[in-house]
């Protein structure tokens, strides 16, 4: 006799859910736009180096011509009609009584006034001063010797000559000097004095 087995319960068939594989190449890609956008940020916040800006004194500064260098076509016999000449250079010489002093092309001594200024550079000696003084111009360019280039200038007078300065003081042959070395211009009426290479007074002078 056959036993009856009850029929089996069909189950509906199960719903798997599938997500999207994150597979290695999408990590490296994510983690590749990570770094980038990092650089990115961090190269916003980079200080770029400030420009550089040309100093305005340069300008006034004339060109400087080293000891060998061609000079200037002016020669000292060129002299300027509202007083001045024009010198082959500018050079450091030794004086027995002052030491090293300054000296045009031809060796005759130069001087300071102080009654003019060093800063800024202005002159104050014109007419019969400048005819004793006869100021000492250049065209804008300076043969020199022994003197820092730095310390050279120039300003401008009242006829639009430009008159050499050093360390800011406009420089002056004296017309009482009629000999190379000479110095009898040293402390004339307490005001014009002998100049040193570095523009200041010759010898310490106060």
């Amino acid at each position: 006799m056959l036993s009856s087995v009850p029929a089996r319960r069909r189950l509906p068939p199960r719903t798997v859910k599938e997500y999207p594989k994150v597979t290695r190449t999408v990590r490296a890609s994510f983690a590749a736009a990570s770094v980038v956008a990092g650089l990115l940020l961090s190269g916003c916040t980079v200080n770029a180096p400030a420009p550089v800006v040309p100093s305005d004194t340069a300008a006034s500064q004339p060109a400087a011509e080293e000891p060998g260098a061609p000079a200037d076509a002016s020669t000292p016999a060129e002299t300027n009609p509202s007083g001045g000449y024009w010198p082959a250079g500018v050079q450091v010489v030794q004086n027995p009584q002052l030491g090293h002093v300054v000296a045009d092309g031809e060796g005759f001594t130069l001087y300071r006034f102080d009654d003019d200024t060093a800063s800024p550079s202005t002159t104050t000696c014109y007419g019969d001063c400048a005819t004793t003084w006869p100021p000492v111009l250049t065209r804008n360019k300076i043969v020199y010797t022994g003197i820092d280039q730095a310390l050279l200038g120039t300003t401008t007078r009242d006829d639009g000559s430009l008159q050499v300065t050093l360390g800011g003081w406009p420089l002056y042959r004296f017309s009482g000097d009629t000999e190379p070395g000479q110095i009898n211009g040293e402390a004339v009426g307490g005001v014009w004095f002998t100049a040193a290479p570095d523009g200041t007074k010759a010898n310490g002078d106060e």
